[in-house]
């Protein structure tokens, strides 16, 4: 069973309330509740960082943790075209220490905190509240609200059409591969020809104005937060809008990461295809129309073209022939990359 398999298993054993209230719940990057009085569209979402599984204490300080923890719902934000309101954190932290001194945990809660109001101070909205409590291990979970103005739209996984282009904000691949930058020579001996991956590993930038600018062009059909791995997040799309997908032949990045993968002996399209945490914007829209016309100043990739002829995924050769392409990203219940 993969992750998506059980959360609709588990979404059956609910029992059907009066949804009037929510134009959309779960399935998506965000649920959309409709305020008619005030004529807006809020959206919650939530996500949980685990120690070991979503970071680790060897290659990132407290403070970075804590930003990449809220990155993490600020760009499912993002990709419904809402700009965030408030925020409410749940925080786990280990057991007392053997000297019973509480000392250095206290330090690197307020360290976590810092982190957050990074990111609050960045994108201008507060933390209201939340939990703290005791554990076997760091865990942060952040429930994020966010607002979509009443002349916006939120913009949803669903609604893409036969032949649509599939952009993406970035470049995949990059965090993946600053993940193995770290892993290789530690957080203080990478390169400077590779420290642009350990960035993009460590301190993501979410694409919040993008995303309100995308959803405001009548072009983009749907939007999705790409933080799982390109292949698992495309397959979520042709999924959910009952469709294949042809990724572009040359497809791929630019010279830096190809010569990592080399000095690292590993194969790029690993990273490429099947990385995660990301934070970027996987953004479908008219085949006809260019997005990179939609938003000034942004690095955004044409990945391919949907299509109803063929289901599943596949990359383009350069001899018109086709390879299918398996969703490899990050699974929680495969434990998989």
């Amino acid at each position: 069973m993969t992750e998506r398999e059980l959360i609709r298993r588990l979404q059956n054993r609910l029992p059907i309330a009066d949804n009037r209230h929510y134009e959309l719940t779960i399935g998506d990057d965000a649920a959309i509740r409709v305020n008619e009085t005030a004529g807006e569209r809020l959206i919650i979402t939530a996500d949980v960082s685990v120690e070991s599984v979503h970071f680790s204490l060897d290659t990132m300080t407290f403070e970075e943790i804590g930003y990449r923890s809220m990155v993490a719902n600020l760009s499912d934000c993002a990709a419904m075209g809402a700009l965030p309101d408030s925020a409410i954190v749940q925080l786990v932290f280990p057991k007392k220490r053997a000297n019973g001194n509480d000392t250095d945990i206290n330090e690197s809660i307020e360290r976590i905190y810092d982190g957050f109001a990074r990111a609050c101070a960045r994108w201008n909205f507060p933390i209201i509240g939340g939990d703290l409590s005791r554990g076997d291990s760091w865990i942060i979970g952040i429930t994020l609200i966010g607002a979509v103005p009443p002349t916006a739209r939120p913009v949803k996984r669903t609604g893409i059409v036969d032949g649509d282009a599939l952009w993406m904000t970035g470049t995949p691949g990059k965090s993946a591969a600053g993940l193995a930058c770290l892993q290789h020579w530690g957080r203080e001996n990478i390169p400077a020809r590779y420290q642009q991956f350990a960035g993009a590993h460590i301190s993501p930038i979410p694409k919040i104005s993008e995303g309100v600018s995308f959803a405001a062009c009548k072009h983009v059909h749907a939007m999705m937060d790409l933080s799982d791995g390109l292949s698992k997040d495309v397959a979520a799309l042709c999924s959910d809008n009952s469709l294949g997908f042809i990724f572009d032949k040359d497809l791929q990045p630019g010279m830096d990461m190809i010569n990592l993968s080399t000095e690292l002996t590993r194969d790029w399209r690993d990273w490429f295809y099947h990385g995660g945490e990301e934070y970027e914007l996987l953004v479908a829209c008219d085949s006809a129309f260019d997005l990179r016309g939609a938003v000034d100043n942004v690095d955004i990739t044409r990945l391919g073209r949907f299509t109803s002829k063929l289901s599943g995924m596949f990359v383009q050769g350069d001899d018109g022939g086709m390879e299918e392409l398996s969703s490899r990203g990050w699974d929680h219940i495969r434990n998989e990359l």
